[in-house]
């Protein structure tokens, strides 16, 4: 089981994390953040359950896990500003992959939007939602669900999905990892707060097909022709060139792309 104790002898951020909440299991870390009592600041809270019984990533698809090996938790922020967080949600997949690179030795991709893929394998997901009051973005939850111990993965999964177990043959403390996932993650946040173009530069360096000629989705209709994935601008948008080296620019919500 998840030790709450080890995970807060190594944590060492300076506000992301230290206020902690821990739960042997939950249906999802990100329903009980965005539960939180809003009269009160949770910025920088942590929720971590050792079972998520109920976790769902992009599309609503559900994020299936075996209890006691991997890591499901939730990051609460309240940025200032309502905006760039297609970009936020990079950048902590981009403190997850080096993470990951650095203790399993190995080479970890991010798949646009908010996948972290091993040799074409799901390795972990993110899930941001955010919260509004009135029109004002009053919290921003980040979910992920990172493979760390689990060896075996059922029905389609087993082609689809793996972990750091499997890709490095070794078993690693989830209580350690986490607490350099949440530190490298509040370096990244700061980073993202002060718009830092070395940030997109990182993250795009990292994307999947970054530089490559691809299909792009749109609006659910696949357009015609191909375009050069050019990764993504300071606004978190996905940028791609044309066959007439025209620049065109897509929202999250507009694009996926398909290599």
């Amino acid at each position: 089981m998840f030790n709450p104790e080890l995970f807060e002898k190594h944590v060492a951020t300076s506000w992301l994390g230290r206020s902690f909440y821990f739960f042997k299991e939950l249906p999802s870390t990100n329903s009980y953040a965005k539960q939180m009592d809003s009269s009160a600041p949770h910025h920088g809270s942590l929720v971590v359950a050792d079972h998520q019984t109920g976790g769902r990533g992009q599309y609503e698809r559900k994020w299936q896990v075996e209890p006691g090996q991997n890591l499901t938790f939730s990051l609460v922020f309240e940025p200032l500003k309502g905006e760039r967080f297609t970009l936020l949600t990079l950048a902590c997949a981009l403190a997850v992959s080096d993470v990951i690179d650095a203790q399993a030795d190995i080479s970890t991709k991010l798949k646009w939007p908010n996948d972290i893929l091993c040799d074409g394998k799901k390795l972990c997901g993110i899930l941001t939602e955010t919260q509004f009051s009135g029109s004002k973005v009053e919290r921003v939850v980040v979910g992920i669900g990172l493979n760390v111990n689990q060896k075996c993965f059922e029905g389609e999964l087993k082609e689809k999905a793996t972990s750091l177990s499997k890709e490095s043959s070794g078993s690693f403390c989830r209580e350690e990892l986490l607490a350099e996932v949440v530190q490298k993650i509040e370096y990244y946040y700061r980073l993202w707060n002060q718009f830092s173009p070395d940030l997109v530069k990182h993250i795009n360096r990292k994307m999947i097909g970054f530089g490559e000629w691809t299909n792009l989705i749109v609006n659910n209709e696949e357009l015609e022709g191909e375009y050069k994935f050019l990764g993504v601008n300071d606004a978190g948008a996905l940028l791609a060139l044309d066959k007439d080296f025209d620049v065109k620019t897509f929202a999250y919500e507009q694009v996926r792309v398909r290599f």
